[in-house]
């Protein structure tokens, strides 16, 4: 089969490697779309993977085509995603069913060989099944549209609360769409009128601009998720959000998190509640997601705003990092 195999950092390769065959209790699955996340930028460009190579990728979708021992065969055929995380199932969290907590996880992509490939032998616990109204390229939005999901169950959205939202990426206006679908009034924190018009014009967003020449919002949200995870947007959530009001941080941090002794008076004297989240609860959560993102996959079809046959390879990442126009998620496909 082909695959992008990450050989060392900024080499990654299109090129055959053995496919792989299901052992008992996994599946094959022929990937039909994968999703390039942010964190695939830093490996490919900076930070490299846990080991070369290593093929990369952990948002995908496909079609399976192959079942191991002790698999029905009746799932030959079936559309699929894969949750990407391989628990150890014996850690103090695993036991108690927090996989995405799991002390000693192995992680498709990353750890072991991901989706930037044509085919993926993975566990059939690690499946869940989709719709096939359900477009491939929609479907491989699953994985961040769990987190976003877990991120605005943890925050606990009652109707009518107000909510900022601090990053306009996939998984910021995810976040957006499933508080809004919970009956909150969302607005989106954004630096420049191009984001603010594309959330306006796409989904239907306020935006309120945070650029230096802006001006301060007229009221306080009860909620604010921070999707960006720069000192900058931390620091701005916690400016921004009403007395004993609610911080929920989703971003992964670009570096240290440093606070003016202001900002952390802040905390303390206006009890705000800052709750850190990690993933997503597996299988339920992918489970709700799925439903979710078959009644609304009109709506989220404008997410994936560039496709690249898998061929394209580090060009993908290339012409993506160079790229001066919106980026919202890019997509590898295989047809």
């Amino acid at each position: 089969m082909k695959a992008c195999v990450l050989e060392a950092i900024n080499k990654l390769e299109y090129k055959e490697v053995p496919t792989p065959s299901p052992a008992a209790g996994e599946v094959l699955i022929r990937i039909k779309a994968s999703g390039i996340c942010s964190s695939d930028f830093s490996r490919v460009f900076k930070t490299g993977t846990y080991h070369f190579p290593t093929i990369p990728g952990h948002e995908f979708a496909g079609e399976i085509v192959q079942v191991g021992e002790g698999v029905d065969a009746a799932l030959t055929g079936r559309r699929a995603v894969v949750f990407p995380l391989l628990p150890c199932n014996e850690c103090e969290q695993c036991k108690l069913g927090n996989y995405a907590l799991c002390s000693n996880y192995n992680y498709f992509g990353s750890r072991c060989d991901g989706g930037f490939a044509e085919y993926l032998a993975a566990p059939l616990w690690n499946i869940r099944l989709f719709d096939d109204a359900i477009p491939y390229e929609v479907a491989a939005l699953t994985e961040p549209a769990a987190v976003a999901w877990h991120a605005v169950a943890k925050a606990g959205i009652q109707p009518g609360e107000s909510v900022y939202i601090s990053g306009s990426g996939t998984i910021g206006i995810l976040c957006g769409i499933w508080a809004r679908k919970l009956g909150a009034n969302v607005s989106f924190m954004v630096r420049n009128e191009q984001k603010a018009q594309l959330l306006q014009q796409t989904w239907g967003f306020d935006a309120i601009r945070t650029d230096a020449d802006a001006k301060a919002p007229a009221s306080r949200p009860d909620l604010i998720l921070e999707c960006v995870g720069t000192p900058q947007s931390v620091q701005a959530a916690i400016d921004s959000v009403k007395t004993a009001g609610r911080i929920v941080l989703v971003g992964n941090p670009s570096g240290d998190i440093d606070l003016p002794k202001a900002l952390y008076w802040k905390i303390l004297r206006s009890e705000l509640s800052i709750q850190g989240i990690w993933n997503s609860v597996y299988p339920t959560e992918w489970e709700e997601v799925l439903e979710q993102i078959l009644q609304l996959k009109d709506e989220l079809k404008p997410l994936v705003t560039h496709q690249f046959p898998l061929s394209a390879g580090q060009s993908a990442f290339e012409e993506l990092r160079d790229s001066k126009g919106l980026i919202l998620k890019a997509i590898y496909t295989n047809e």
